[in-house]
């Protein structure tokens, strides 16, 4: 009987000794041993868990280097795997006993097939359904989810009653620390199409991990409990996968959660690097860059990196996601562009060839517009979870062969850019001597996949010689072929002489045309 391939159910199970930074790996095994985005294998036994399940995968001096806690722990998911579900993610801290290590990741790979290469983020699932947007969900759509905190004494499967409520109102207080989930799950609405809206009821009696979908004003689409799962240190956190991605943080790490150096940025580092997990992204490992979904917690920065932005915005779309048309376009600025005016659009991206990016430029004088459109992501290397971080580099910067066209208030175009290949900035540079509605129109070539970019947009006013009204044969001159040239407009009687404007041919145009031919030309 083979195990059942279906959507991803439990990520990461974050284990630390502290506080655990990336790039601080061993050198001689790898400190994490699965992939959530990998096929299962057929497991022997037919459905049967093995009695000596341990034995059966590990040598005897492996199982002996494990703990009472670290066995069971292996059993546990050794037995969702049976029971149909996905084994998590496991993160060491770097000093662990190499050979608890090197069970650990025997173990667990031993349950999955692994992709030591992959050449960028893991993208393993995404939402299909929430409250908010219904059914149909799928790649690139903008998404909305609601979360809600699950009352304290309410199940979480496996674990026992939440407590979650009151270990954050006595560690940081109540009202203090519901604002740092909400920043912690902006930290992914800020660079993709997602948006969190906190829900303040939820009324299920277990958290189970997608067992009860979201409905407004009942419980949230991601419900978010804690519970005492090891102590300080060990265990930090695990989250289920779409369309469950509900968060179980350990309360017995109190030392941990309630530092609030950082503005509590080990809070908030790990509930996003959770959420990531809840949004489809599975564990990647770098040696070259640090990303927020590496299996160490990292508080050198805050929030997703370019990877992760980049696996979010597969998913959901960037910040601007459905600018397609110019009735979506993106309104660069509030007010119409002038000379002096600088702006730029960044952490932007084009995914496939049925995405197309509308920025909507009105100007209210005459200017010379320049326009950059510059690829971004840079050059990383980058693996699964268990590949050690090695492997070639990606260069994220040449995914697509980016190009941009300026088109006017009819969406007619008046220049089209593609000078450069991929990788490669694209530049331009046109007047724009009437004010009004403009757009610049990004694309990208048939490549599905991302292509994050950086769009820069400047402005200089534009000189425009005054008019020069009786200059009739445009020589930029006046001498007697315009004389030549109105009087015989005005005999006739064609618009070019009717000098005053009013549509009667009389002494009057005779007489603003021979004072403009005096004025001369400026």
């Amino acid at each position: 009987m083979a195990i059942h391939t279906r959507t991803l159910f439990v990520t990461a199970l974050v284990m630390s000794s502290g506080m655990a930074l990336a790039g601080e790996h061993g050198e001689v095994f790898s400190t994490c041993g699965t992939d959530a985005g990998v096929q299962p294998r057929q497991l022997v036994g037919a459905g049967v868990m093995p009695a000596d399940a341990l034995e059966y995968r590990l040598t005897d001096e492996q199982v002996e280097a494990l703990n009472v806690h670290q066995r069971e722990l292996l059993l546990s998911f050794e037995r969702l795997v049976y029971e149909g579900d996905i084994a998590p993610h496991v993160c060491l801290h770097p000093d662990t006993d190499p050979k608890v290590a090197e069970a650990f990741e025997q173990f667990l790979n031993d349950l999955w097939f692994a992709d030591p290469n992959p050449n960028s983020f893991i993208l393993s699932t995404r939402w299909t359904a929430t409250a908010t947007d219904g059914l149909g969900l799928s790649q690139g759509d903008p998404t909305t989810l609601t979360y809600s905190f699950i009352p304290d004494g309410t199940t979480i499967s496996g674990e026992g009653p939440s407590n979650l409520i009151s270990f954050m109102n006595n560690r940081i207080g109540p009202g203090n620390w519901e604002p740092l989930f909400q920043t912690a799950l902006d930290a992914w609405g800020n660079i993709s199409g997602l948006t969190y809206i906190h829900e303040p009821n939820d009324d299920a009696r277990i958290l189970s991990g997608g067992g009860a979908a979201g409905v407004l004003g009942i419980r949230g689409d991601v419900r978010i409990g804690g519970n005492f799962i090891d102590g300080n240190s060990g265990v930090l956190a695990f989250n289920y996968f779409p369309n469950g991605g509900d968060m179980v943080l350990d309360t017995g790490d109190g030392n941990f959660y309630g530092n609030s150096s950082g503005g509590y940025i080990r809070l908030r580092n790990v509930v996003t690097h959770e959420a990531g997990h809840g949004i489809g992204l599975a564990h990647i490992e770098s040696d070259s860059d640090r990303f927020l979904m590496e299996p160490f917690i990292d508080i050198s920065f805050t929030g997703p990196q370019m990877d992760d932005i980049r696996g979010a915005q597969r998913g959901y779309g960037d910040f601007d996601e459905n600018n397609n048309s110019t009735g979506s376009a993106t309104q660069l600025q509030a007010t119409p562009f002038v000379g002096g005016n600088f702006i730029i659009t960044t952490f932007r991206s084009m995914d496939d060839n049925s995405d197309f990016d509308y920025y909507s430029v009105p100007t209210d004088e005459p200017v010379t517009m320049v326009v950059s459109l510059t690829p971004s992501g840079g050059s990383y290397q980058q693996t699964a979870q268990g590949g050690g971080g090695g492997g070639s580099f990606f260069n994220a910067n040449a995914v697509s062969d980016l190009q941009f066209s300026v088109r006017d208030s009819t969406n007619t175009v008046m220049v089209s850019v593609d000078d450069t290949g991929a990788g490669l900035t694209e530049f331009t540079s046109i007047e724009l001597p009437n004010p009004g509605q403009y757009y610049i129109l990004v694309d990208g070539d048939n490549v599905n996949n991302i292509q994050t970019y950086s769009l820069t947009v400047s402005f200089t006013t534009l000189d425009v010689p005054a008019d020069c009204p009786a200059d009739l044969t445009g020589e930029g001159d006046l001498n007697f072929l315009d004389v030549s040239a109105f009087l015989t407009a005005f005999g006739n009687q064609e618009p070019a002489a009717d000098f005053t404007n009013d549509g009667n041919y009389n002494f009057l145009d005779v007489s603003a045309f021979l004072t403009a031919f005096g004025d001369g030309c400026p």
